[in-house]
């Protein structure tokens, strides 16, 4: 019989750094022969069956405190785990877990001495309450890998399933978890894998999934904020920072172009990008341009993926149905946006296609590793502070857009749209060292560049709805559809008018200002 020492002797509490990557079961036979991991193998491979159960109350207190409880069986020993809930970038899942041994498959408090997780666990109601809400049940087939540098990690094969009472669903997925050394090595690992095995990233857990049977997840649109930058930070953790938060607002916001009917998934998917492509430019200095160079071919192919649907969505659902409610009785126009709501579903459907292809999993890859193994250094690069490069940045990107508008409200296309991107290089700039400076100094300067870039933007988007109209028309248009071409001809015509007189008055009010970057 196993005394109380040696059980407690096991207890630990650790930081599970992981990847997740789903894998189709026609790539198991290949994934087990895969020369990475022959080549890496430190010791034989081991396959067992666990069986966790994850416990909580009916009202989910568990989940409401952002903790998952589970208890598994595995080689006739019984291990209980409490997990945060896991937070995730680019794939990445880092959580705090403590695990103990324990003696039954029932979760044992004696063991629970975190002291934010003891005031948790010591409400008697909540202990009275628990009960198992769901199984997982899988073989699991680890690897125990090893390299010259010394990092290791576990690559662990999980098949099986999901059981939520009667309900079952599918498990096959790969974890690869830091044992020692750097994060990088699971992106560059990954990458070894990807190139031969059709994998994508998982960015939510077992436990996630669960837990989707009884409280649903709807997906969230993800917004950026201004990275949280301090004044004495070097420029090469800025740059990592700033790079995870534009990917986190581009992974955060699959699920709502996937799963959910609003545009505003596929907008900010493309902020996403744009803001990781000028964060980029804003740190050149510290970054060799041909390290990135195949993640921004990438990027620059993803994102017409998803600039073509933003283009055709503003066009059906803001510029058309405001152009038909001033002229109703043109059929021209009715034929024009059945057209348009065609073409929108091909779009739609390309960029789904685009999101779960192996070319997009292997770009979030690719970021991960270049972040992480810190591929953008230069050979004996200078060490900027991010104070150094925000002042040089800044001061730039204002002249700049100075130097781009100075006749502004009477420009022509071209010259607007070389205002409009130098405006938009400023406002990602801002934003990126928003918090290294006094808000006060940029309490003024920041809603009147966004003024400025809205008109910019709405001028824009009357190009594109020239062009998209002669487009959806196509070469031989009938004589119906053909009258669209002039109804929305005088429409782009007055609203040029109206957002000119805009320009003018934003631009007035900008140009004024003093930002204080010093």
């Amino acid at each position: 019989m196993m005394t109380a020492e040696p059980l407690e002797s096991k207890m630990k509490m650790t930081k599970e750094v992981e990847l997740k990557l789903s894998i189709l079961a026609q790539d198991i036979d290949r994934l087990k022969r895969h020369p990475a991991i022959k080549s890496a193998q430190i010791e034989k491979s081991k396959t067992r069956l666990l069986l966790s159960t994850y416990f909580d109350t009916p009202q989910l207190t568990l989940l409401n405190s952002n903790i998952t409880l589970r208890v598994r069986r595995s080689s006739g020993i019984w291990f209980q785990t409490l997990k945060s809930i896991d937070s995730t970038s680019t794939g990445l899942h880092q959580r705090r877990e403590y695990e103990h041994i324990i003696t039954s498959r029932h979760p044992d408090f004696s063991k629970i001495t975190d002291p934010i997780l003891v005031k948790i666990f010591d409400d008697k109601l909540l202990r009275s309450t628990l009960r198992p809400i769901f199984i997982t049940k899988v073989r699991r087939t680890d690897w125990q890998l090893g390299f010259d540098n010394g990092d290791k990690i576990e690559l662990a094969l999980d098949l099986g399933e999901l059981i939520v009472g009667k309900r079952r669903e599918p498990i096959s997925e790969i974890e690869l978890e830091l044992k020692n050394g750097n994060t990088g090595r699971l992106f560059e690992f990954a990458l070894n894998l990807i190139q031969s095995i059709p994998l994508s990233l998982q960015h939510i857990s077992k436990s996630q999934r669960g837990y989707d049977y009884y409280r649903p997840r709807m997906p969230v649109i993800i917004h950026a904020n201004p990275p949280h930058l301090q004044r004495n930070m070097s420029a090469h953790l800025a740059l990592k920072q700033i790079v995870w938060d534009c990917f986190t607002q581009l992974q955060g916001n699959q699920d709502v172009v996937l799963y959910d009917d609003n545009e505003e998934g596929v907008h900010q998917m493309r902020v996403a990008i744009r803001r990781f492509r000028s964060s980029l430019n804003t740190f050149g200095r510290i970054i060799n341009p041909q390290s990135c160079s195949n993640i921004i071919k990438d990027l620059k192919w993803i994102a017409t993926v998803l600039g073509q649907a933003r283009d055709l969505d503003v066009f059906t659902k803001q510029t058309l149905p405001s152009v038909i409610q001033q002229f109703p009785d043109q059929p021209s126009l009715i034929q024009l946006q059945e057209k348009a709501q065609q073409a929108m579903g091909v779009a739609q459907n390309n960029v789904c296609k685009a999101i779960g292809s192996q070319r997009y999993q292997h770009m979030l890859l690719c970021i991960g590793d270049w972040l992480e193994n810190e591929r953008w250094r230069k050979t004996n690069s200078v060490e900027y502070s991010v104070l150094e490069i925000a002042q040089t940045v800044l001061t730039k990107r204002h002249k700049q857009l100075k130097q781009k508008s100075k006749h502004l409200p009477k420009a022509n296309q071209e010259e607007r749209h070389a205002a409009r991107i130098a405006s938009k290089k400023l406002r990602y700039a801002s934003e990126f060292f928003a918090h290294l400076y006094p808000q006060n100094r940029l309490k003024k300067f920041m809603p009147a560049l966004i003024e400025l870039l809205d008109t910019l933007g709405a001028l824009n988007d009357i190009s594109v709805a020239k062009n998209l109209t002669h487009k959806l028309i196509g070469n031989r248009p009938n004589l119906v559809l053909f009258n669209s071409l002039y109804v929305i001809a005088d429409w782009n015509a007055c609203n040029t008018i109206h957002q000119l007189q805009n320009l003018k008055r934003n631009w007035k009010r900008f140009d004024r200002l003093k930002p204080r970057w010093s």
